[in-house]
């Protein structure tokens, strides 16, 4: 059957994968029965999710479990094509309609019929748009921009978004009766962050996959995935495969990826990286601490400084605009505060005494070599590489 040929599984027989979307995670196991059961039907489908969460993978799946895969699964991207193009892009024109149609044209709804049409980033369709869309979905009916004649189509749609439709029907934004038309199933993905146990998988079929292209077969050591677990990937399954292409291509002739090969943003502290900065702040009955807020967000600044630059502090001091003093003395504080810097400034001996007298200030602007570096013990691996210089 075309559904056991779609499976993917582990040494141990459990599925690791489907139609080849990776996943072991409880949640995938589920969309994965989800896409069975809907894939023979002619059901609607509305699939969201994150940016790079797979959405056009699931749309590709239902269509070749579908009755209708021997027709051709057409994918329309709704934000990427101009407003003022996406209705002929969807539904042909007539030779003469508009400036520039100089021939007429098959909308992608008629290269569809009988099979499958991905509507992908619905949620940026304009208000026009979604009333004739809502007509297709009713009775399959259309008539392309300049044309007084009416096409049938028998298409099944699968819409995809990474927006709340929910709160965008709210807002006046969508429409809701074209919502419910378009959620008949809804199939909603997870982010990568909250299926970290999968990530192990996905870095072996990525680097598998990159492999068979003709590259270099790359493995990643145990530092190095526990750093790839941590990382918050807002760019989910997309950033991931990116950055291990990324590896692969710059990789070192020993063909094993460790923690120093890293991009810097994937191996800097957890705390500093991955707490949000989030605006407006909620008020509580008690108010909130004021110059606590402050220093948290001097933290994450001067953390993103020193990561940038390597660790260096003349480097840092530049990237913040402020006087190498300036730093050194702010760091000396945050230091014995116990701030969260401490990860990457080290809780050992005090910053080193500072000359804040002119010609110090000079000396340390024209001998970079003179620079004195704060005395850390040592940190783990993924630390190391973010401050080295």
């Amino acid at each position: 059957m075309e559904t056991e040929r779609l499976e993917q599984r582990g040494w141990d027989g459990s599925e690791i994968g489907f139609a080849g979307i990776v996943g072991r995670h409880p949640n995938m196991q589920a969309i994965f029965d989800v896409i069975r059961r809907v894939a023979p039907t002619d059901a609607t489908v509305l699939i969201t999710g994150e940016s790079g969460t797979g959405k056009e993978l699931v749309a590709a799946a239902l269509h070749r479990l579908s009755r209708r895969n021997q027709a051709r699964f057409v994918p329309v991207h709704c934000g990427a094509i101009p407003e003022d193009l996406l209705e002929s892009e969807m539904f042909g024109h007539e030779r003469g309609s508009f400036t520039g149609a100089i021939a007429s044209r098959v909308g992608r709804f008629k290269l569809a019929d009988s099979g499958t049409i991905f509507l992908d980033e619905i949620g940026e369709m304009s208000p026009k748009l979604q009333v004739k869309l809502l007509r297709v979905l009713e009775d399959g009916r259309f008539e392309p921009v300049g044309s007084v004649g009416t096409q049938q189509v028998d298409t099944r749609i699968i819409a995809a978004t990474n927006r709340s439709l929910d709160e965008a029907v709210v807002a006046k934004e969508f429409r809701e009766d074209l919502f419910y038309r378009l959620r008949v199933v809804p199939i909603e993905l997870p982010a990568l962050r909250h299926r970290r146990e999968d990530i192990p998988l996905l870095v072996e079929t990525v680097l598998a996959t990159l492999a068979s292209k003709g590259l270099p077969r790359f493995t990643v050591s145990a530092e190095a995935m526990d750093v790839l677990q941590r990382y918050s990937w807002r760019g989910n399954v997309r950033e991931l495969r990116n950055v291990l292409e990324q590896m692969v291509v710059l990789g070192r002739p020993e063909r094993i990826i460790d923690v120093h090969d890293l991009p810097p943003h994937l191996v800097a502290p957890r705390d500093l990286q991955e707490t949000p900065i989030t605006m407006p702040w909620q008020f509580g009955q008690g108010g909130i601490d004021f110059y606590e807020e402050m220093e948290a967000i001097e933290d994450r600044i001067i953390a993103q400084a020193l990561r940038l630059s390597g660790g260096n502090k003349k480097e840092a001091a530049r990237l913040l605009r402020v006087n190498r003093t300036t730093l050194l003395e702010k760091l000396k504080r945050k230091r014995a505060q116990g701030s969260p810097l401490t990860a990457i400034i080290g809780p050992g001996r005090a910053v080193d005494t500072v000359d804040e007298s002119p010609a110090a200030e000079l000396m340390a602007t024209e001998l970079p070599t003179a620079e004195p570096e704060i005395a850390t013990p040592a940190l783990p691996p993924a630390l190391e590489a973010a401050i080295a210089c």
